[in-house]
């Protein structure tokens, strides 16, 4: 009896992922957390199985209230699980190169746009409909900061890949000098000059706490991770003006290939809210996207209603002058 009361104990200890099969997360106690509640549902529930002969003995009323905790604990699991679905969807549309080359085509060895095309590509594939979801309140900022953090990379190397040769050139060895720079070493073949969550992460909490200490606050633990988790948000959308005033002085023709901004803009938004989104979190959006709009409109109306009357009264005064 008691080894059929402990074996699935030991069963479900033992099949816990190991840390070398763990994805890389953020460095925050809110991942830590999930792996511990994750590992605590799996115990629970072998050893739910291993008591299930002595449920006949208890009474009604504790029955009824481990069925409704039951139903509680599943439903919420259900929904973490069809997020999780959603977001490796995203994923796996646009978060890595070979997603984006499968969603928007390759161009050829020697690359088929410019450097001013290739620039506005990557602000077009920027994960800015990210952001956007989060500004009304659909999805966590700690769901959408890895997604955008992956987006952001894809993105980058996407659009380089899709530059002229010469431009790839010039890239790479502005990598190198900026590697050289602030890490005191090149880039090596086949790696990544892009910084890693981890560091990312670092980097920004670092500067929050700096900026916190110059306006004499602190924040606690979890409102740091938070702080940190929108920074990476909001700076996944951001470019480097410098380098935008550089490449983007000519905007005349920024489509080249078979590449449409405007139909590449209009599929990052649809199917950001179609895979990330529930259907009623759909309906939500387009009711708040309607009511920010009634908003605006009443603004702008308001606006030009003080604009003309303001105009009104200096020509009543060139009127007096006159007289």
């Amino acid at each position: 009896h008691i080894l059929c009361e402990f074996f699935p104990l030991v069963v479900a200890v033992f099949s816990l992922p190991s840390a070398r099969t763990r994805t890389r997360c953020a460095p925050t106690r809110s991942n830590h957390h999930l792996s511990i509640s994750q590992s605590t549902e799996q115990i629970t529930l072998a050893a739910s199985t291993s008591t299930s002969l002595h449920l006949k003995t208890s009474s009604s009323e504790d029955k009824e209230q481990r069925q409704k905790l039951g139903r509680r604990d599943r439903k919420k699991r259900l929904d973490e699980l069809q997020k999780q679905r959603r977001r490796n969807r995203w994923m796996k549309r646009y978060g890595t190169v070979e997603a984006l080359q499968q969603t928007f085509g390759t161009g050829p060895p020697w690359g088929d746009l410019s450097p001013t095309q290739t620039r506005s590509l990557y602000h077009t594939l920027l994960p800015r409909s990210l952001l956007a979801l989060n500004e009304l309140g659909l999805v966590k900022v700690e769901d959408l900061a890895p997604l955008a953090y992956e987006a952001r990379i894809a993105a980058k190397n996407y659009a380089r890949s899709r530059c002229v040769w010469t431009g790839r050139v010039g890239v790479f060895l502005f990598d190198q000098y900026r590697s050289l720079r602030d890490k005191g070493r090149l880039v090596k073949p086949g790696t990544s000059s892009s910084m890693s969550w981890e560091e990312i992460w670092a980097k920004y909490e670092s500067q929050i706490i700096r900026e916190q200490k110059e306006r004499g606050k602190e924040l606690d633990e979890d409102e740091l991770m938070m702080e940190t988790y929108m920074r990476i948000l909001e700076k996944s959308c951001s470019t480097n003006e410098a380098v935008d005033n550089l490449f983007l002085k000519d905007e005349g023709d920024i489509d080249g290939g078979d590449i449409s901004l405007a139909s590449i803009a209009s599929q990052l938004e649809k199917d950001v809210r179609a895979i990330l989104l529930s259907p009623s979190e759909i309906t939500k959006a387009e009711k708040t996207e309607k009511k920010l709009e009634k908003k605006q409109l009443k603004e702008r109306e308001k606006e030009e209603k003080m604009r003309r009357k303001a105009d009104r009264q200096k020509e009543r005064r060139k009127r007096k002058l006159r007289w």
